[in-house]
């Protein structure tokens, strides 16, 4: 029977970790023009490793933006305010920016805009919302929230297909100008630590 103690917990994390991170890498033109059996053949894992961790192909990127959402996106309105989220957010995105530039850039078969991203997007916001916030949840701050999920990965999404360089400044003062105002107010924390 495995040991089920916090060190041996840490280390299964890590290698699985390393493990999505190496087929993540793996890809080096648009997922719309590889096989998975490239993608493991560069990754140097069998298609029963690459199975173990992703149901198709298309879902490299969209783990990745996720799993990374944890730490930054879906701490706003929890423990950071909308600036820190997004600028945070955005950096740690745009570390893997080659990726993502060469994945998506043609994908026809799974548009990522429109893919469980911003179903995923909207359950955290209203998670936020009700168990961090105490917000009554009603049918127009339902339809707000699901109507900028999608606005925001879109916006987000686009970012990632251009080739302009990225400016985390400019950009996280743009995607907090799309946050609605009910919204933003509902999530607004007063943020002492800034972008720093």
């Amino acid at each position: 029977m495995p040991n089920n103690n916090r060190k041996d917990f840490d280390v299964f994390n890590a290698q699985e970790l390393r493990i999505r991170m190496g087929i993540l890498h793996a890809v080096d033109k648009s997922l719309d023009r590889m096989t998975v059996s490239e993608i493991c053949k560069n990754a140097g894992v069998s298609r029963q490793t690459f199975y173990r961790y992703f149901e198709s192909k298309y879902d490299i990127p969209c783990w990745h933006t996720i799993y990374c959402r944890q730490f930054y996106l879906n701490e706003i309105g929890r423990t950071i305010g909308w600036e820190t989220g997004y600028y945070h957010h955005i950096r740690l995105i745009f570390q893997e920016y080659d990726f993502y530039s060469k994945s998506i850039q043609y994908s026809v078969n799974t548009p990522f805009g429109r893919s469980i991203l911003p179903e995923d997007r909207k359950k955290v916001l209203l998670e936020t919302l009700e168990k961090y916030r105490h917000e009554p949840i009603n049918r127009n701050m339902l339809f707000i929230v699901e109507t900028f999920a999608r606005l925001e990965c879109e916006v987000m999404n686009d970012w990632l297909r251009s080739s302009r360089p990225a400016d985390l400044e400019s950009w996280t003062e743009d995607l907090v100008s799309i946050v609605p105002t009910r919204l933003f107010r509902a999530l607004d924390l007063k943020d002492p630590k800034g972008l720093s």
